[in-house]
């Protein structure tokens, strides 16, 4: 609505200051009212006159009644015209008409009629003109004896001043209160009429916020359907990422699988090869086994990390000695050195404190840091100095390398960044590891930098706090007693800080929350246990929030929360389902599964458990080296079995009819027909039903994350009706929200 222009608001508010001008005039008489009243004024005098008086007094009065008449038509004639000056002349004419009536009838009692022109003056003009007429007519009084009126006595001429001035005081009185009145109504009626102004504005202003709500609503609409369908998008794209990160688990997963399992028989059972081999080549495939090890832990923490829904990465922060993480680190860089034949030097104090950081975490940054210096350095050395300044701990790599270049040190912790100079370009890496040190390091509070000089060589430095940050402390106060005088003490205390975790006991005799919860959470301590009764031990060693009791069905964990309420009394309880992971396994009829890479002690406990004897072995896979892997693994594990192979899933059934194997390793993801394929239809011939089958696989087999029926919550002997109420609420909201 566009706003109003001046000329509309003066329509609107013109009127108003109209009436207030009209409310002032009422406030006095008009002239044409005075010349009404003259005017009929001069009939009664005309017939006194007739009536009761003699010829010549007759003539007098009637030519007094006539100057009456005149002045009476003068006063309406100028009150028209100029309104003022028809009211002093009013009065003007009054007073004269008084005095020439006194002369000409020689009748004092005459002058007395002097209070009508006073009370005129006030009513038709104003207070001050009232005075200043009855100044005038005290003035003209004074003048009757000599000048104007002689013969008129002085008592007569003191009855016309007190009548004038005790009329003039009435007047006064009457008149200053309405006054008063009128100036508090003009007062507040500028004040309204302001009010009024600033109302129109307000609702101008108020109709343009209407109209803007109502616009900006229709873009939240149409941002809700955008959204809506961005959702759908990102849905979509969820799914494509759940799929390539399965993809991606099983690509990754098969050639680990390969190396690991085939090193691990090389440097474990070398004799199953026939022949002896080398220390120096049983050393080197050590070395290539812990770097497998680590590439298969990398894996394991992308895998997790992409498959995490909250979307953030979960750092499993204790108390570690940064020496052993070193050491670690210098394990898996030590060959590559002494292959270029490149110095190492160490610089450590002895007593550096432990630090609460991620283990992992900060292993891998040491050896991104490690590795980038070994191989970008070919002569002299590396060397790493570890210092601690203050309440931090930094450590720095530095080498002898051909350095980095200025323009290159401003980009070089961004992904994919790898340098402009060929030098940098030669070498092989994909420019990630800088990028995620700085990730991991900046998680632990922490800051990563690097000072580099071309042509001599760069040192990476970081630093990490040695505890984590505390909370602002209260410190006591004036409140505890008035004459009580805090003291600062002169040291902290020595023992490390450690974060305030809230602390939950899971009761779980599956045993499958407890490593679930250790991947996801971080801000959480777990304690782990089997039973009720190691439950209950726990807690009388130290208190916890909250107990997790976890069953396999409803009457299973219904019975559990009913014992744990007698023996756990003041703590609250939260009961769950959640099915182990071999359930679904178990469903299809397999008696378990093994995830990828399997080491052949996972194997051969596999094999023990089933409490029966094997030694016909059915191995299935689509993959040739995987199957020549498992038949080295089960001639390790007992060299009397006999290991047959499948390469598919109809080929499988068919071993299976012909000749049927004591055990089956089922690979599940195959081309044509998969594992649960060839499970499902094992299932409907009843000759091979019962043969126990081992599922290997790159991912776990129930195909979706771990879930649970059921939340049940209790505490002591019950919760009352307020806490059933707040906690429905509490929790619906939070059963709502996304994960």
């Amino acid at each position: 609505m566009p706003a109003l222009d001046i000329d509309e608001r003066w329509e609107q508010t013109g009127p108003m200051d109209k009436s207030f001008s009209d409310f002032e005039s009422e406030l006095r008489i008009s002239p044409q009212q005075v010349s009404a009243v003259l005017a009929i004024s001069g009939v009664p005098l005309f017939l006194v006159s007739e009536i009761f008086c003699a010829p010549l007094e007759q003539l007098k009065l009637g030519q007094l009644v006539l100057l009456l008449y005149a002045v009476s038509m003068t006063v309406w004639l100028l009150g028209n015209w100029k309104p003022g000056l028809g009211r002093w002349f009013a009065i003007i004419a009054l007073c004269t008409w008084i005095h020439l009536g006194n002369n000409w009838l020689g009748t004092s009692g005459f002058l007395t009629l002097l209070v009508i022109p006073t009370a005129l003056a006030a009513v038709l003009i104003s207070l001050p003109a009232a005075i200043v007429t009855v100044a005038g007519e005290t003035m003209l009084l004074g003048l009757l004896p000599k000048y104007i009126a002689p013969g008129t006595g002085w008592a007569t001429i003191a009855i016309c001043l007190t009548s004038i001035w005790a009329i003039l005081g009435m007047m006064c009185a009457m008149y200053h209160p309405v006054q008063q009145l009128n100036a508090w109504l003009k007062d507040y009626f500028k004040r309204a009429q302001s009010a009024l102004e600033e109302a129109l504005d307000r609702k101008v202003a108020l109709e343009q916020a209407l109209d803007d709500l109502a616009h900006a609503n229709w873009q939240h609409e149409l941002a809700n359907k955008r959204l809506a369908a961005l959702r759908l998008i990102a849905e979509e794209a969820q799914k494509t990422k759940a799929a390539f990160v399965a993809k991606v688990s099983h690509e990754f997963r098969t050639p680990l699988n390969m190396i690991i399992g085939l090193i691990d028989l090389l440097v474990e059972t070398p004799e199953v090869y026939g022949e002896a081999l080398p220390p120096t080549l049983i050393e080197d495939l050590k070395i290539v086994h812990r770097n497998c090890e680590h590439l298969s832990s990398m894996v394991n923490d992308v895998l997790a990390l992409s498959q995490a829904e909250a979307g953030c990465l979960v750092l499993h922060k204790e108390r570690v000695n940064l020496a052993e993480i070193i050491d670690s680190a210098l394990t898996v860089v030590r060959p590559l050195l002494d292959k270029k034949n490149l110095g190492l030097k160490v610089i450590m104090p002895p007593d550096l404190p432990e630090i609460y950081c991620d283990r992992t975490r900060i292993r891998q940054v040491v050896l991104n840091l490690m590795s980038n210096a070994a191989r970008f350095t070919d002569e002299g050395g590396i060397t790493i100095h570890v210092v601690k300044e203050g309440s931090s701990v930094i450590v720095s790599v530095a080498d002898t390398g051909p350095g980095i270049l200025p323009k290159d040190a401003e980009r070089i912790f961004e992904p994919f960044c790898q340098g402009t100079s060929k030098l940098w370009r030669d070498k092989s890496g994909s420019g990630l590891g800088l990028s995620i040190s700085k990730q991991f390091v900046e998680l632990h509070s922490g800051r990563i930098w690097l000072e580099s000089e071309p042509g001599v060589g760069t040192t990476f430095s970081f630093e990490l706090p040695i505890s984590p940050p505390m909370g602002h402390v209260i410190r006591p106060g004036h409140w505890i007693r008035e004459d009580w005088v805090w003291v600062e003490r002169p040291s902290g205390p020595k023992m490390p800080r450690l974060p305030s975790k809230e602390r939950v006991v899971i009761c779980d005799e599956t045993g499958v929350l407890y490593p679930s919860f250790s991947h996801n959470s971080d801000k959480v301590e777990l304690i782990d246990t089997r039973n009720l009764a190691q439950a209950t031990q726990e807690l009388w060693r130290c208190p916890a929030h909250a107990v997790l009791l976890n069953a396999t069905s409803l009457d299973t964990l219904w019975s559990l929360v009913e014992r744990a309420r007698l023996k756990i009394p003041d703590t609250p309880l939260i009961g769950c389902c959640v099915p182990p992971q071999t359930k679904e396994a178990l469903k299809a009829g397999a008696v378990g599964y093994l995830i990828k890479p399997v080491k052949r002690a996972d194997l051969e406990k596999a094999i023990q458990a089933l409490d029966k004897p094997v030694r016909r072995v059915l191995a299935v896979d689509d993959d040739a080296d995987v199957l020549r892997l498992w038949s080295r693994m089960l001639h390790a594990c007992d060299g009397r079995l006999e290991v047959t192979t499948a390469s598919s899933g109809e080929q499988a059934l068919d071993e299976l009819c012909q000749s049927p194997p004591d055990l089956v390793l089922l690979d599940i993801v195959m081309p044509d027909m998969d594992g649960w394929q060839v499970l499902e239809l094992k299932g409907q011939d009843e000759t091979i039903k019962d043969i126990p089958v081992l599922l290997i696989t790159a991912q776990d087999p129930t195909g979706r994350p771990l879930a649970s029926r059921v939340l049940l919550a209790t505490v002591g002997d019950g919760l009352s009706l307020n806490k059933l109420l707040r906690g429905s609420l509490e929790l619906s909201a939070l059963l709502l929200k996304p994960d």
